[in-house]
């Protein structure tokens, strides 16, 4: 009767979370969608048909396709050969291989769009004036931006995976050639990873707003369409189209990447069925020629932030006789001193590492009952299981900036001047984006206990609340902590919705600034190192989160992340 009662009290804990889950996510965008509507109308059709008929959207969705799946097969082609390298051989420091390998999606979109636009504009290669060049160099810096998702989802299956599997293959016939056993053996086991990753790849790449907004010429994704014409948005009689091009687009949006992630959650579901696994130390082997694709890619993979960094010394200085440059902390010193029109990099510090923590003190008790009572739904109803897994990724379906406009749409048609003086307004959004990160990185790691555990220590008498710091906490202790550090970098770190959100207040963060520098016309000599010198410093704030925390990162839950 005793455990009947812990049991019920669980669902209750469980059911709460969802309903605070629920209030902080369809709240607000219920009440943005409702103010679009009531301006233009309930017209379906009409919304999506809007997008070929303003010259602002026209294109933007075959844009939006074709970008995310060309992203998507080369992010691929170039992680899933790292993946193998990492995950069946030894490597001298391989937890910071892997760190300097992974790390770019914990990096902040707009430090990567900043490193990629001075390794192709005049400080680099000089090549952004060429049409073509950039389109390909926007798909290159989505495969560095979505490597670790191949990485993540492949590696684990590979590092733990018995070998007496292959050579058990060895034994058949079709097992007696690589092709063979890469045909019957590896691609069986990979392909749940490999899809899973390819659709986490095209659901990012398909949203991308920051890479987009400073790597292309005059294109625009859906996201970054909705993101330059969100402003007029909501207002009735002003630009009333805008209004239907925005509903038009969240809906195709929402359509396409909900089916993305309902096809990740089940991938990622099969992915923790039971395979024999080993220790590491057994599974891995040397393997010297190894280098010739792992060197490469450290070399990929940190290209760009060191690109950024010296460009934050270099200074520009034009002249009668042309344009020089020199090297000089004066960037670094710009950024530093608030101006008439900007906050200084203190101010913008100061908040985002507010934000982060009223995120994390949401984010990761929630998402961590949410994954909870996922888990346990699991084995009495995996069909709603299933539906409420997908509903906690509602956010990724719906993008950052239409997230960013149903916080700002929805707090102001709650009060106005709320909205605007409350600094908390931010954090909302931020606490919207990264829950269900915490949820895709808690959930693997309590599907991967053995529930033995569990029933062992009830049958000691040892009660619910001991079980959970004496066993559960323990067991999960690496996944906790990716998570915490994970919140923390992606919260200090968003761009979209806080792009929306605080660009016409005074609640600057770091990525807004990087941004805001960055936009000043080209005459300020100081504004591009200062906004890269801002971005080194949100980098090595994502730098020292992610590489303490790699070598805690649990190899056999299988986890994203």
């Amino acid at each position: 009767m005793r455990w009947l009662l812990l049991e019920m009290k669980s669902k209750n804990i469980g059911l709460f979370a969802f309903f605070i889950y629920t209030v902080l996510v369809l709240v607000p965008l219920w009440l943005a969608v409702d103010r679009l509507i009531w301006i233009v109308g309930y017209d379906v059709i009409d919304w999506i048909q809007s997008l070929e008929r303003n010259y602002v959207s026209m294109g933007t969705f075959q844009f939006t396709l074709l970008q995310a799946s060309i992203s998507t097969i080369v992010t691929l082609a170039i992680g899933i050969p790292i993946a193998w390298q990492l995950g069946r051989y030894k490597w001298p420091h391989d937890y910071l291989i892997r760190s300097i390998l992974t790390m770019p999606f914990v990096m902040p979109s707009i430090v990567a769009a900043m490193g990629f636009l001075h390794l192709i504009g005049e400080n680099g290669l000089n090549i952004r004036s060429n049409q073509g060049t950039w389109f390909a160099t926007l798909i290159v810096a989505h495969a560095w931006f979505n490597l670790s998702l191949v990485i993540r989802f492949c590696e684990p299956v590979l590092s733990t995976l018995d070998p007496q599997m292959e050579e058990q293959m060895l034994l058949l016939p079709a097992g007696k050639t690589r092709l063979g056993r890469f045909r019957y053996l590896w691609l069986p086991l990979l392909m749940p990873s490999i899809a899973a990753a390819a659709c986490m790849t095209f659901v990012f790449s398909f949203t991308s707003f920051a890479l987009v907004r400073w790597i292309t010429l005059g294109e625009n994704t859906l996201e970054s369409m909705m993101a330059s014409i969100g402003s007029s948005a909501g207002i009735n009689g002003y630009m009333i189209s805008r209004n239907e091009i925005i509903l038009g687009s969240s809906l195709i949006q929402f359509t396409i990447l909900l089916l993305s992630l309902w096809v990740m959650s089940t991938l990622q579901h099969k992915r923790q069925s039971r395979l024999p696994k080993a220790s590491e130390s057994i599974v891995k082997k040397k393997n010297n020629s190894g280098w010739l694709i792992v060197f490469p890619a450290l070399v990929f993979a940190i290209l760009p932030l060191i690109t950024l960094v010296i460009s934050s010394f270099r200074i520009r200085e034009s002249s009668a006789s042309g344009t020089t440059y020199s090297w000089s902390t004066a960037g670094w010193e710009y950024a530093f001193t608030s101006t008439n029109s900007l906050p200084s990099a203190w101010d913008a510090l100061f908040n985002s590492v507010g934000y982060a923590l009223v995120a994390l003190v949401i984010a990761l008790p929630l998402g961590w009952m949410l994954a909870q009572y996922i888990c346990d739904l699991e084995k009495l109803k995996p069909r709603l299981a299933r539906i409420l897994d997908v509903f906690t990724m509602l956010p990724f379906a719906v993008s950052s900036v239409m997230i960013g406009l149903g916080v700002m749409l929805g707090m102001i048609r709650i009060d106005a001047e709320f909205f605007y003086s409350l600094w908390l307004t931010p954090a909302l959004a931020h606490v919207m984006i990264t829950t269900p990160f915490v949820v895709r990185i808690i959930l693997p790691a309590l599907r991967s206990i053995d529930p033995l555990y569990d029933e062992c220590a009830r049958t000691l008498g040892i009660s619910k609340f001991k079980r959970f710091f004496k066993i559960k906490v323990p067991m999960l202790r690496g996944s906790i902590l990716i998570a915490t550090i994970f919140t923390l970098a992606m919260s200090m770190g968003e761009f979209g919705a806080s792009w929306v959100v605080t660009r016409n207040s005074d609640w600057t963060t770091l990525p807004i600034m990087i941004d805001s520098l960055r936009s000043i016309p080209y005459n300020n000599s100081l504004t591009a190192p200062a906004a890269n010198a801002v971005a080194s410093v949100l980098m090595l704030i994502a730098l020292i989160l992610f590489i303490s925390t790699e070598k805690f990162r649990p190899r056999r839950d299988g986890g994203m992340f």
